[in-house]
C-alpha cells in the first residue's frame, strides 16, 4: 500500500500546471506554485542555452507547466509561455509576430504586409565595428539628425529647408564641373576669389577694361 501511495504521488507530480511564485536572476531559477505545492528553486526552459543563448526571464504570476522527472519535484523544471487572464496574448492576428514589454515598447512584424514596427522605445543603438548599410529606395527622418563624422553624398542633394553648418564648407563642382545656386545670396565677412574668372551680369570683373575720358581704355583692376 505504501508503494502504491508513493507511485500515485509521483505520477501526480510528473506534470503539473502552476504559476511562477518567485524569480531568481543569478543563478537563474524559479519557484513554482501548483495547488498546495511550492517548489524549491528550479531552472526554467529557455529557447537556447548553448553557444547562442537567450535571456528573457519569467515574471511572477506567469502561468507555466512544471515537469518532475520520476515524479520528484526536487529534480523538476518549469516550462513557461502559457497565456492567462493575467497575461493575455498581445495579438490575435495570424499574420503577426509580436513582442511586448512592460514599459509599453512593442515590436511587431506582419508577414502579410511585410511591415516591421518598433514602437514605444526611448533609445536605440546599432553598433558595428566595420560597416552598416541601409539599402532601400526611400528613407525618412522626422527629427534632427546629428552626424559626428564626415558626410559624403555621391548623388544629388535636395534641401527643402535652411542649411546650417558650423565648421566651414568645402567641396568641388558636380556634374559638368560647376556649382549652381539660384536665388539671393547674403554674404558677411571677407570674400576671397582665386583661380579662374569672376563674372557678374555677364561682365568679367577680374580683367575687364573701361573706356577712359580721352577715348582710350583703362587698365585691368589692381
Amino acid at each position: 500500500m505504501e508503494d502504491f501511495a508513493d507511485i500515485s504521488r509521483r505520477l501526480e507530480s510528473l506534470i503539473r500546471y502552476g504559476t511562477i511564485a518567485d524569480v531568481q536572476m543569478a543563478p537563474p531559477r524559479v519557484r513554482v506554485q501548483s495547488g498546495g505545492l511550492t517548489s524549491a528553486w528550479r531552472p526554467w526552459v529557455t529557447l537556447r542555452a548553448g553557444d547562442t543563448r537567450d535571456w528573457d526571464p519569467p515574471t511572477k504570476g506567469e502561468q507555466c507547466v512544471f515537469f518532475s522527472p520520476s515524479g520528484d519535484p526536487a529534480t523538476g523544471f518549469a516550462l513557461v509561455g502559457l497565456f492567462s487572464d493575467a497575461h493575455p496574448a498581445p495579438s490575435s492576428s495570424p499574420d503577426e509576430h509580436v513582442r511586448v514589454y512592460p514599459d509599453g515598447a512593442r515590436i511587431t512584424y506582419n508577414h502579410a504586409t511585410g511591415a516591421l514596427a518598433a514602437t514605444g522605445i526611448k533609445t536605440a543603438l546599432v553598433e558595428a565595428s566595420e560597416k552598416c548599410t541601409v539599402d532601400c529606395p526611400e528613407s525618412e527622418f522626422t527629427g534632427n539628425v546629428h552626424i559626428m563624422g564626415k558626410l559624403t553624398v555621391d548623388g544629388e542633394t535636395l534641401l527643402k529647408s535652411l542649411l546650417t553648418y558650423m565648421a566651414g564648407m568645402s567641396g568641388q563642382g558636380g556634374a559638368g564641373g560647376g556649382t549652381v545656386i539660384r536665388g539671393s545670396i547674403e554674404h558677411q565677412g571677407d570674400f576671397s576669389h582665386s583661380g579662374g574668372s569672376f563674372t557678374s551680369a555677364e561682365i568679367l570683373q577680374d580683367g575687364h577694361h573701361h573706356t577712359d575720358s580721352i577715348g582710350g581704355t583703362t587698365g585691368g583692376p589692381q
